[in-house]
């Protein structure tokens, strides 16, 4: 266990009342960094999962800067991003983004300690089932057997691109006994050597340089999108398509390039559609969270709502993107 650090500021922090339930208190006077040091104590000084919603995404960045430098190494500190893209543009969010957020949302139920901040906008968001992350995400090790084909093609599946040369996230590429893969989550991408059907050997690479790094025993993969992308989601989002929405079969229409495999930008914003029931990020808080509210909450998500709803007047005529 990182050492805790020693109070500087002896806050108050919320006790326990009964049946399970805690009580509200309020940090006020918390001028310049102060809150970030208020926070970092908090994170220190209890075992707990520290939720913190902030106003907007400049903020979060600036308070995960902020903690992450008064903390002591151990204690988890990052920050839940939001797509940076508005509601119903037609283009994607960066798959840098994507990364981050499938990371954030797999690693979350498991946490322990540490501080993760949330843009209020970002929270508001409907995000697939925590069953969906878990259950598409995999560890190969080296030694395990495993036939180069049939991961490319379980790679495929799960969303993974295939290229002539891995360079960003949720990218692969097969030249032989060799794989190279760029995993959702990963700051570095994997070359995987086979022996037949064994993986012999997983290292680091340079995706510049292509060379091969430091030996690795096993890597974790990622599902590629935050919604599947299988015969099974497909169907899944062409039934719920038809019960909300008037079909129209145009060859470039989203719900026919849907059916036939192929994704167009902006898609994120129809996720519902690709599930039967959606969560939110509190269905992946851990029981002993604690949550924390940093400055204009209720007026900022209220504002989002406001913009969310021009947005939807101005683009709810595209027959093509309902």
């Amino acid at each position: 266990m990182p050492a805790k650090i020693q109070s500087l500021l002896n806050l108050p922090f919320p006790k326990a009342i009964k049946n399970g339930l805690v009580d509200k208190i309020s940090w006020g006077r918390l001028a310049g960094s102060s809150l970030s040091l208020a926070i970092a104590e908090a994170a220190a000084l209890s075992n707990r999962v520290n939720i913190v919603i902030t106003e907007s995404t400049p903020v979060a960045h600036r308070l995960e800067s902020e903690i992450a430098s008064i903390l002591t190494k151990g204690i988890d500190v990052f920050t839940f991003p939001d797509w940076e893209i508005l509601p119903y543009d037609t283009f994607s969010p960066h798959q840098d983004i994507i990364s981050q957020r499938l990371l954030t949302l797999y690693q979350l139920p498991k946490m322990q300690q540490g501080v993760v901040i949330v843009p209020i906008a970002t929270l508001m968001h409907y995000l697939s089932p925590k069953e969906y992350i878990q259950g598409n995400s995999f560890v190969f090790k080296a030694g395990d057997t495993l036939n180069i084909n049939q991961l490319a093609e379980q790679l495929s599946t799960s969303g993974y691109r295939n290229v002539e040369q891995v360079i960003e996230h949720g990218e692969f590429s097969v030249r032989g006994s060799i794989l190279d893969l760029f995993p959702m989550g990963s700051v570095q991408p994997f070359r995987l050597d086979f022996f037949d059907d064994e993986i012999d050997t997983i290292r680091y690479f340079d995706p510049e340089s292509q060379r091969s790094k430091d030996t690795v025993d096993s890597i974790n993969i990622l599902p590629a999108h935050e919604f599947p992308l299988d015969k099974s989601g497909i169907e899944t989002f062409r039934q719920n398509y038809r019960e909300k929405l008037d079909i129209n079969n145009e060859k470039d229409s989203l719900y026919r390039q849907v059916t036939e495999g192929s994704f167009p930008a902006g898609i994120e914003y129809y996720l519902p559609l690709f599930f039967e029931k959606v969560s939110s990020l509190f269905d992946y808080l851990p029981d002993n969270s604690q949550l924390m509210l940093a400055g204009e909450i209720q007026q900022h998500a209220e504002q989002f709502l406001t913009d969310s709803q021009k947005r939807y007047e101005n683009y709810n005529v595209d027959k093509l993107r309902p």
